[in-house]
């Protein structure tokens, strides 16, 4: 069969598995195996095989349940309660938007839960509505998902395109400028109060220090994120010196099979689309459409995004598709890459399946309706920024080649 027939049966399977509430690991895995079969036929299973026993792979898991493991043990040994009783003392009703922005560095699942317990008390006392306390919360929470490394999206974003953390932290960093800039306008009413406590500041340093471990040899030193990850955790291991049960407490919330199989399923969905050149037919296609390839990558990676309501997945379906336009390793394109991110980011952020945007609703018991009168102009304004960017950096490309 066609490789780009094959590609589009597979990515409907997926997005109709989903819908029917299967696990997004299970759909991807189907998915690849229909790729597979209707391409390669019963090869294909062998493909799958080495892909998901390959050192790429293994690592690329590790990575993912570091980040996981290295959040929930901060939890555990109270770095974040002391963190949040720090911040409010230094920066009063302002701190009901950092907090959320602080945690935002520690990928959790229901992470947006987390932080909005810890913001409760704030919101009750400085009078901030529901639906305002939700929007803050759940926006402020993900910041940082196109630019920290530790983000599952982001790993399996890098395993996609194959190149370094760093140039997709190049690339994406106006994504989270944009996000941070609309997100502060929208809650200008709040005041940015500050109260210098250096007993504060240092409880703020400490409690963060594995996140600061990991910040300076990931972007100064440039180390390799595994090894960044393993570092951070050792260290405060040492300092916490954790016994056996503390171990498995944690490492009971950390080790998520879920999340393993999706690993090996986007690998192998992209690695099968790789193997079938399926990203470059389905990219000749969009060509031969007369379809502007920005607009029909954006609409793709937003729709994906907003349609499943998962963070990883418009790293797993769409942008394994359009690595076309990407590109990969020594062809990346920064611009073409930015865009995809920030539509699939955007679609999920706005997505009413998204699990932190219920979480948070029903926490707080908003009105979803008066949430999103805040949440999609927010959305629109970073679109509109993200875009600009991206325009201006097609018309630098086209200046240059004159």
């Amino acid at each position: 069969m066609d490789s780009s027939l094959a590609l589009i049966i597979s990515i409907l399977a997926i997005l109709a598995l989903i819908r029917l509430k299967m696990n997004i690991s299970l759909s991807i895995f189907i998915g690849a195996l229909i790729l597979g079969l209707l391409t390669l036929g019963i090869n294909s299973l062998t493909k799958i095989l080495l892909i998901i026993t390959g050192l790429n792979t293994i690592k690329i898991v590790t990575i993912v349940l570091l980040a996981f493991t290295l959040g929930y043990s901060m939890e555990y040994f109270k770095l974040l309660e002391k963190l949040a009783f720090a911040t409010q003392n230094m920066l009063d009703s302002f701190s009901v938007a950092v907090l959320p922005a602080l945690l935002g560095f520690l990928p959790m699942p229901g992470g947006a839960l987390i932080s909005a317990v810890m913001i409760k008390d704030l919101v009750k006392k400085y009078e901030i509505d529901s639906e305002t306390a939700t929007y803050i919360n759940y926006w402020f929470r993900h910041l940082w998902v196109p630019t920290w490394p530790l983000y599952p999206s982001f790993i399996i974003a890098l395993a996609v395109v194959e190149v370094n953390y760093i140039r997709v932290i190049e690339a994406n960093y106006p994504i989270t400028i944009a996000a941070i800039a609309v997100g502060l306008y929208f809650i200008r009413h709040l005041g940015i109060k500050f109260r210098w406590s250096s007993n504060d500041f240092k409880q703020i340093v400490i409690s963060l220090y594995p996140i600061i471990i990991i910040t300076l040899l990931a972007l100064l030193v440039r180390l390799d994120l595994l090894v960044t990850l393993l570092m951070s955790l050792l260290i405060l291991y040492l300092h916490k010196k954790p016994n056996i049960g503390d171990l498995k407490n944690i490492l009971s919330k950390t080790i998520d099979v879920k999340l393993i199989v999706l690993v090996m399923a986007v690998m192998s969905f992209k690695g099968l689309i790789e193997e079938t050149n399926a990203a470059l037919a389905f990219f000749n296609h969009l060509n031969t459409a007369n379809i502007p390839i920005p607009l029909a990558a954006f609409l793709l990676s937003f729709t994906i995004g907003f349609a499943t309501g998962i963070e990883m997945s418009y790293t797993s379906i769409a942008l394994p598709l359009l690595t076309a336009f990407t590109g990969i390793s020594s062809t990346f394109n920064a611009a073409n890459f930015m865009i995809v991110f920030a539509a699939g980011y955007l679609g999920v952020m706005i997505s009413p399946l998204h699990l932190c945007l219920v979480l948070t609703t029903e926490y707080y018991k908003a009105d979803i309706r008066r949430v999103y009168r805040m949440l999609i102009p927010t959305m629109m304004a970073t679109t509109l920024i993200v875009l600009f960017v991206f325009l201006s950096a097609f018309s630098l490309i086209a200046i240059s080649s004159i």
